[in-house]
């Protein structure tokens, strides 16, 4: 999703016309964040754990802010989701991110002025959670999070459950003391905004709290790129993602062609 560059622009609110220049790809971003229209940090996290990024970034604009999900933006990100990703998901997958504040707090929109142009979401997969979904759900696949995208690629929602059915299928396993990854589910900008660094300090604002938060604890990020996504595979090495290494799931998109996706990850400092 992100263009060439990401350094920011000096130029007027673009058009909304130019909303249908939107395609998609997944973009990634992420600095300190707050629910407010400013960009502090929430109260519960420290500035130093919300500062910590591999790369540097671009100032955002200051007319550009990012926000927590509520009750009255959660619908923005699912038209963000819908415009940009070629994966369709259910109401439920939305309810979520409200009544679990692990899902909350993964999950941020970022606005220009007052339009949402951009949104992440992610989730947290413990290792026995990550290996034990394609075995219990009786599908192929490289990981948790796969399987889950593919259900809902497949339209079968009653079975996508992001609230809870890795943890209630390998619930012992859970509970064993183990570092976690965080799976970027969602992450889209808008097209004429991909040149103000949203992507960017959107998925820095996640490996920030996924690094100094405790009860997360994780050691990796990953996620899904598809393989003709050139922009999206420059974009998280930019990132300080791995993009050559990583497994390549194939037929796991069922409307792009080539199908294949590459699985790009970075280690979280601890």
């Amino acid at each position: 999703m992100p263009d060439a560059s990401e350094l920011p622009q000096s130029r007027s609110r673009p058009p909304s016309h130019l909303h249908s220049l939107a395609v998609l790809l997944p973009q990634p971003g992420a600095p300190p964040v707050s629910s407010s229209s400013s960009l502090e940090p929430p109260k519960q996290y420290s500035q130093q754990a919300c500062a910590l990024t591999t790369l540097p970034i671009a100032s955002l604009p200051p007319n550009v802010t990012i926000r927590a999900p509520t009750k009255a933006n959660i619908h923005l990100l699912k038209r963000i989701n819908s415009l940009l990703l070629p994966v369709s998901y259910p109401e439920n997958f939305y309810r979520e991110i409200l009544q679990n504040p692990e899902s909350e707090i993964l999950t941020r929109l970022a606005f220009y002025d007052d339009e949402c142009v951009g949104g992440i979401r992610c989730r947290v997969e413990t290792e026995a959670e990550y290996k034990a979904v394609p075995e219990k759900l009786g599908a192929k696949g490289n990981g948790g999070s796969n399987i889950l995208n593919a259900i809902a690629r497949e339209g079968d929602h009653s079975r996508l459950d992001p609230a809870g059915v890795v943890s209630r299928i390998s619930k012992g396993a859970a509970d064993q003391p183990t570092k976690t990854k965080i799976y970027i589910m969602t992450l889209a900008v808008l097209s004429p905004y991909r040149s103000l660094s949203i992507g960017s300090h959107l998925l820095d604002y996640i490996i920030s709290i996924a690094a100094k938060d405790p009860s997360i604890d994780a050691d990796e990020a990953y996620a899904h790129v598809w393989v003709a996504n050139d922009g999206a595979l420059d974009f998280y090495r930019k990132q300080g993602f791995d993009v050559n290494s990583g497994t390549v799931v194939q037929d796991y998109y069922r409307r792009l062609e080539p199908r294949d996706a590459r699985i790009v990850f970075r280690k979280i400092p601890t």
